[in-house]
């Protein structure tokens, strides 16, 4: 058997070992959403996965990188105006279980209700949780923290609530 075909087949038996293990429970932070199937790639399968991924939800462009047990995603067609303000996307998850648990940092452009022009818009800096469930070369998806309650002017987090995202190879 040549190495290729060992290293497919490994990942195929981690896939198939990673769907028959009950999920982990996550750290006593993180919630417990409804389980979900999982089809989690291994170690050494990024040379499979596509490097560019499209949020349905978002239609933003991410740049995906997984080594190791990091998952890693930045988003890359940040408007040139907003790039100028210093907005940025950056995601690093760890692998837990059959799922990798992490957060967003996120340096973005909020609207600010009766401003005056040129002063309308405000770059806040959040972080939020973000869960990969399920990932193979023609999907990624999991789900994030979203806001809820967000008071601008202090860029303030009040409440979240988890949002379900599903990404696409770009093409």
């Amino acid at each position: 058997m040549r190495a290729p075909e060992i290293q497919r087949h490994l990942v195929m038996i981690v896939v198939v070992a990673l769907l028959a293990i009950p999920q982990l429970a996550a750290a006593a932070e993180q919630p417990t959403p409804p389980p979900k199937p999982s089809s989690a790639m291994g170690k050494g399968a990024s040379g499979q996965l596509p490097k560019l991924w499209h949020s349905v939800s978002s239609q933003h462009d991410f740049r995906v990188e997984l080594t190791d047990n990091v998952f890693r995603a930045e988003w890359v067609n940040i408007p040139p105006a907003a790039a100028k303000q210093g907005v940025y996307i950056r995601t690093e998850c760890r692998r837990s279980g059959a799922k990798w648990v992490g957060s967003s940092s996120l340096n973005m452009l909020f609207a600010v209700r009766g401003a005056p022009a040129g002063k309308d818009t405000k770059v806040c800096h959040l972080t939020v949780r973000f869960e990969v469930d399920s990932l193979s070369a023609e999907k990624i998806s999991g789900h994030s923290e979203k806001l809820k309650d967000f008071d601008v002017n202090t860029c303030q987090v009040r409440q979240t609530s988890w949002g379900e995202f599903t990404w696409v190879p770009k093409r």
